[in-house]
């Protein structure tokens, strides 16, 4: 089991971030590396559709929700449908802690199998980048909509 884990300061309130984290269709996160999100459901067990950028071999992967804690401002997904995606067993955790009344931590961790053990690195590699994409959208995104 590979883990990729990723923790910044954003200076944005908890709040404001989460507004746009706790939104499990928000499609202005993901820029880079998904091309348009789809949703279908609400809450616990809605199933979202990436549909992957070119870089990402196109296609689509589907997600569902598994956890979304308004009062810990936490959100947890697992990958139920990979598409061209060399992984198994792929899911992610997002938590966003307050840090003071205008700043606060973002954490996100993702954990995969992959197929062959030559594959880890490329693939955390893979991770890593779509994860500073999310982070960098997600900066520009509260800084411009307050």
């Amino acid at each position: 089991m590979e883990l990729v884990e990723v923790a910044t300061r954003i200076e944005a309130s908890a709040q404001r971030v989460w507004s746009e984290v706790g939104d499990f269709g928000n499609d202005r996160l993901t820029g880079g590396y998904v091309d348009r999100v789809e949703v279908k459901g609400a809450g616990l067990g809605a199933l979202r559709t990436y549909h992957l950028a070119d870089r990402m071999g196109g296609g689509a992967a589907v997600e569902r929700l598994t956890l979304l804690d308004e009062a810990e401002r936490t959100i947890a997904y697992d990958m139920v449908d990979y598409g061209p995606l060399n992984w198994a067993d792929y899911s992610g955790h997002i938590k966003v802690t307050p840090a003071g009344s205008y700043a606060c931590i973002f954490v996100i961790r993702t954990r995969f199998q992959p197929f062959m053990p030559e594959e880890a690195e490329s693939l955390k590699e893979m991770s890593r980048t779509n994860i500073g994409m999310y982070i960098e959208n997600l900066r520009r995104l509260v800084a411009t909509r307050r």
